[in-house]
């Protein structure tokens, strides 16, 4: 009986005994395998931290606006008797837009001109007798005054006439038509349509009130619009408001710029256009020219009153900075940081190489400027950067390096020096 419960024991006390060994061994290998564990390295981009000539700019957001622009409404009533023009039409100044009827203006005035013409005979009889003696010269003087007051009916009649035909007061592009054909319109109440001049445009900005000592007279400006995204045209400032807003405190800034034709490239009116090449950037440079837009009858021309423009001010005083990709910063509330990527040579992979790290590294920034970000502190000029990837990484982590996608991290001329 006694041997069989001995058996039975030692039966369960090595199972359990076995069961027992095998989870300590078992926890024992997990934790040589993890101490020993080194994760696959991440693919990265990377990039290397560049050292640049560096100009101190202000930016700013600008707004076009004719040096001329009108919304013409008509100085007399009366019905529409002809439209002259089309909507988005380019006119000339003094080119006729609208008539209005004048026929009862118009036999005023034959009536008008006929009665001048009495009050003339009636003056020079009145002189022939003066002159003989036989009137006075109260009545001569009636005479005249009879005369020039007729004169001057016809004189206010035609000028009534002129009123219904209305005329560009400038040369410039019209708007959409807001009238019709037998429409009666009402002087002042009645728009006809809006008249912009085109060519030269203003560029007006507004400044905070603290870069009022950085900006002067004739200082070169550079400005970019999303139409033509691989273009930088150019310009100067002409005129410095005499006040600061005092509700938004800011000054306003105005530039008097040429406007462009249409197309800036590849069309054989463009010699009112120049192409300056900007390299090692990807955008061109271009000036444009009134005296040659009006001597070869440009009609069609880039700037639009209202359009927005990207302005950059670049200062004289420049100095070196260093800059890498925007896409290589990680922003948080603790602080912005890159992953600096360095080769450990005394550790080796599979193949022989020197094991890349990544380690994050803060650093502080200043301001964007194309692709680009400017670095205060926490790097120096040539340390390699990752520039995407960064958010699989951890600190410390391997990583390999991929550069075959094209990431466009070049530098812009819209902001830095040449």
């Amino acid at each position: 009986m006694k041997k069989p419960m001995t058996i039975m024991v030692i039966i369960l006390a090595v199972v359990f005994g076995g069961i027992i060994g095998y989870n300590l061994v078992k926890k024992i290998m997990i934790k040589r395998y993890f101490a020993h564990y080194s994760p696959p390295p991440v693919s990265v981009s990377s990039a290397s931290v560049i050292q640049q000539d560096w100009h101190p700019q202000i930016r700013a957001v600008g707004t076009f606006v004719a040096t001329q622009g009108v919304d013409i409404n008509a100085e007399a009533s009366g019905n529409i008797s002809r439209i002259h023009f089309q909507s988005g039409q380019f006119v000339k100044a003094n080119q006729p837009l609208i008539d209005i009827d004048d026929g009862v203006e118009q036999a005023s005035l034959k009536f008008n001109q006929a009665n001048a013409t009495l009050k003339a005979i009636n003056y020079k009889r009145q002189q022939d007798l003066y002159k003989k003696g036989a009137t006075s010269s109260s009545s001569l003087d009636e005479a005249k005054a009879n005369l020039d007051q007729a004169q001057a009916d016809i004189a206010k009649i035609k000028a009534q006439i002129a009123y219904k035909h209305i005329t560009a007061p400038f040369t410039g592009r019209l708007g959409i038509r807001q009238v019709n054909l037998g429409q009666y319109i009402t002087p002042g109440q009645t728009p006809i349509v809006t008249l912009q001049s085109q060519d030269p445009v203003y560029l007006q900005f507004n400044l905070p009130e603290q870069q009022k000592s950085l900006i002067h007279l004739n200082q070169p400006i550079e400005f970019t619009i999303e139409s033509q995204p691989q273009a930088v045209f150019t310009g100067k400032i002409t005129a410095i408001n005499a006040k600061i807003d005092p509700t938004t405190h800011t000054l306003l800034v105005e530039s008097t710029v040429p406007n462009c034709a249409l197309k800036v490239q590849g069309t054989a009116h463009q010699q009112a256009v120049t192409h300056q090449a900007n390299k090692p950037y990807d955008k061109a440079l271009v000036t444009c020219n009134t005296a040659q837009n009006q001597r070869q009858a440009v009609k069609e021309f880039l700037f639009i009153p209202g359009m927005f423009a990207d302005i950059t001010i670049k200062q004289t005083a420049h100095q070196q900075v260093l800059m890498v990709p925007s896409t290589a910063i990680s922003y948080s509330l603790y602080g912005n940081s890159v992953f600096v990527i360095s080769a450990d040579a005394s550790k080796k992979d599979d193949k022989g190489q020197p094991i890349l790290t990544a380690k994050r590294t803060f650093v502080t920034i200043g301001e964007p400027y194309g692709n680009y970000t400017i670095i205060k502190e926490g790097l120096k000029p040539h340390d390699l950067v990752v520039s995407s990837g960064e958010l699989k990484l951890s600190n410390n982590a391997r990583v390999t390096i991929n550069n075959t996608v094209n990431l466009h991290t070049q530098l812009q001329p819209d902001t830095l020096a040449e």
